[in-house]
């Protein structure tokens, strides 16, 4: 990025909710420890080039430990002979003090649920390690006004450092809510990196000759708001308006898109090729007063956890995979855990052209609460001593290291009084205060959720076949906390209309099959600038990524799933289909 063209500034989106547990057991080991060591190891690599060209960055690297980051990135510059770079950092969204005493929680009036508001944080029943509430941009923005050539943040929201270098560049004031609300996306966009240049994008397959070291995104973000989104013109990879549509499905969870500074209505945005290669354009977000709260992430220890993976193939595979599990559960029967899960993944093709073709996986997972709950004594030498009653053809994954306990934690979604916490830069020999400017709304209770306005019956359509739905949908699915979100979308007007009609509530749960549960609450909206049909999964991810025992704890899969799902669509639409079919 910062060798091969022009920038005015870099950033990078280091944080996830994974990544603030991963960072939590880092600290709980090692309390100087909980940044994010890799972006000091590129910083290391760049920061000659960073400082001859005059690139402001802005990093949320620091994570838990965001003095301890800068004073590593200060280290990192006097190595280089860059001594005299100004690094700034933001305080104040680590709120461990305040998770961990109740006295504190009431102060700021209390932390409840992000999707359940009647759960409070005072009645979870785990004991509260860390915290984080998740910061806006106007902290950064502050250090950039006062000379920082780099700003590392802890927990700020993903969009805030390309929210604040906007409003520092263009000197937008805190109530420029449009022209906030398109940063916003801007930030949504280029989080991910390649995500926007060709990867997790399910129309790859025309790209696929030299797709290789995908380039990073680029926003050009315009004084209104307006973005074009493009990469290095020497880059791999690839920026049109389909992938970029993929990605402002990705995470959103529905048409109002909360953050720290900015309530933005994205429901009419527009995203659209400019007609110059790799370069398009987004536009209509709609800005309004965010709201008083921010969201927080509080991190506790859930526990330790071990696994081991086996295989079975040839035929009978469900006799052999009962005979595998009446064992298991037979052997731990009386061991202490706080979960079991054996779970079987993948089908075998019939008459296979080899073994691995006809191979599928068995995953058995369990969880205690403490380490000797899953000590080797009790899980690993219990499955090594099976191995000589399982079924035909046994045999398993010989990476023992998996059976050994390891720590996981588990996350508390809530929200916070963001006008109540303090907000501060530290700069060499100075510390400024931010203060909230105190224009706030309050938010619905609840997100709009609804079927399609207008419904066309889908006999009208003409002639079916029964193809995967991915013939003629893209979609892109992802995660929040135990959330999960799928957004369709169709190439042309035709085929959108169908989309909507078909992609009901009621046909999204038949489609998931199993994975649908009486639990699971299902929200629908559409955003129909971009020809999508969008889905909020509520608590579908079985406790989220930091926790959950499914392979794909953050959702990732879930839109290709969707996808290979067969259903009747009209044959008009099936002549150039994305899908091989």
């Amino acid at each position: 990025m910062v060798t091969e063209g022009y920038l005015d500034a870099i950033t990078g989106d280091w944080l996830s909710e994974l990544n603030i547990a991963w960072n939590a057991i880092r600290k709980y080991d090692d309390p100087t420890k909980g940044y994010e060591v890799g972006f000091l190891e590129q910083l290391d690599d760049c920061i000659d080039i960073i400082a001859e060209k005059n690139i402001k960055l802005v990093s949320n690297a620091g994570a838990l430990n965001t003095p301890e980051c800068a004073k590593k990135a200060m280290e990192i510059c006097e190595k280089h002979g860059k001594g005299h770079l100004k690094i700034a950092y933001v305080e104040g969204d680590d709120i461990s003090d305040i998770v961990v005493d109740p006295a504190k929680q009431n102060d700021v009036g209390g932390i409840v649920h992000l999707d359940h508001p009647e759960r409070k944080l005072e009645d979870w029943d785990r004991k509260p390690y860390c915290g984080v509430a998740y910061f806006g941009a106007w902290g950064i923005v502050e250090a950039l006004r006062n000379g920082a050539d780099i700003v590392i943040c802890g927990r700020v929201t993903d969009a805030s450092p390309v929210i604040a270098l906007a409003a520092w560049w263009h000197g937008w004031s805190y109530d420029a809510w449009n022209e906030l609300a398109g940063a916003l996306i801007a930030g949504h966009l280029i989080e991910c990196g390649p995500y926007v240049t060709g990867a997790n994008f399910s129309g790859v397959r025309p790209y696929l000759a030299g797709l290789v070291d995908l380039g990073f995104p680029i926003a050009e973000i315009a004084h209104d708001g307006a973005t074009v989104i493009t990469k290095h013109p020497g880059s791999a990879g690839y920026v049109d308006e389909m992938n970029v549509r993929a990605q402002f499905l990705y995470e959103i969870q529905g048409t109002k898109y909360i953050n720290s500074d900015v309530l933005a209505d994205i429901e009419n945005v527009k995203i659209e090729n400019t007609g110059k290669k790799d370069r398009v354009r987004i536009s209509g977000a709609v800005g309004s007063p965010p709201p008083p709260t921010t969201k927080a992430i509080t991190v506790a220890i859930g526990g330790y956890q071990a696994e081991a993976t086996f295989y079975m193939n040839g035929l009978d595979l469900q006799a052999k995979e009962q005979f595998m599990r009446q064992q298991l559960e037979f052997a731990f029967c009386k061991a202490n855990f706080s979960e079991l899960s054996i779970a079987r993944y993948g089908s075998a093709i019939i008459n296979p052209p080899n073994q691995a073709a006809g191979t599928v996986s068995l995953r058995v997972l369990v969880k205690g609460r403490t380490k000797e709950d899953v000590a080797e004594s009790v899980f690993r030498q219990h499955v090594y001593a099976l191995r000589m009653q399982f079924y035909a053809g046994y045999h398993m994954s010989l990476d023992f290291r998996t059976m050994v306990p390891k720590m996981f934690m588990e996350l508390f979604p809530g929200t916070i009084s963001y006008t109540r916490l303090p907000h501060r830069v530290v700069l060499p020999g100075k510390i400024i205060e931010v203060q909230h400017h105190g224009i706030t709304a309050s938010l619905p209770s609840k997100r709009p959720s609804a079927e399609t306005a207008d419904p066309v019956s889908l006999e009208t359509f003409g002639e079916t076949k029964l193809v995967p739905l991915g013939a003629v949908a893209h979609a892109r699915s992802g995660d929040k906390g135990d959330n999960c979100n799928v957004g369709f979308f169709s190439r042309n007007a035709a085929e959108y209309k169908w989309l909507q009609s078909f992609l009901t509530v009621p046909r999204i749960k038949d489609l998931l099959g199993e994975d649908y549960k009486p639990s699971v609450t299902v929200e629908r909206c559409e955003f129909p600038h971009i020809m999508a049909v969008h889905f909020r999964l509520l608590d579908f991810l079985g406790g989220g990524a930091a926790s959950s025992t499914r392979i794909d704890m953050l959702g990732k899969g879930v839109a290709e799933y969707l996808r290979s799902k067969l259903v009747h669509i009209p044959t008009a639409f099936l002549e150039n289909p994305i899908a091989l079919i």
